[in-house]
């Protein structure tokens, strides 16, 4: 009795493992064939919202004074920050 279930489980272990490289032979089918040159998918259309973002100008040089006025103005504006912070 116990040699007849022994012989149904490889049985059934063989059929399993046939269904299984049967699948995952038709997996591989299926992939060659999505990424396959002749299977060229086309690109997705682009959805423009009406916020898009508009592209940066491109930044300007400072000059040496325009860089030092900025500098002398950010300064001060981060003194008064902590002045009224620590109050």
């Amino acid at each position: 009795m116990a040699i007849e279930r022994e012989r149904l489980l490889v049985l059934a272990l063989e059929t399993l493992q046939n269904k299984k490289s049967r699948i995952e032979a038709e997996i591989a089918e299926l992939t060659r064939e999505l990424r396959g040159p002749s299977a060229v998918r086309p690109k997705p259309a682009r959805v423009i919202a009406a916020t898009a973002v508009k592209p940066r100008r491109k930044q300007t040089a400072l000059s040496e004074e325009e860089r030092l006025r900025r500098s002398r103005r950010m300064k001060e504006y981060w003194v008064n920050w902590r002045k009224q912070r620590n109050t």
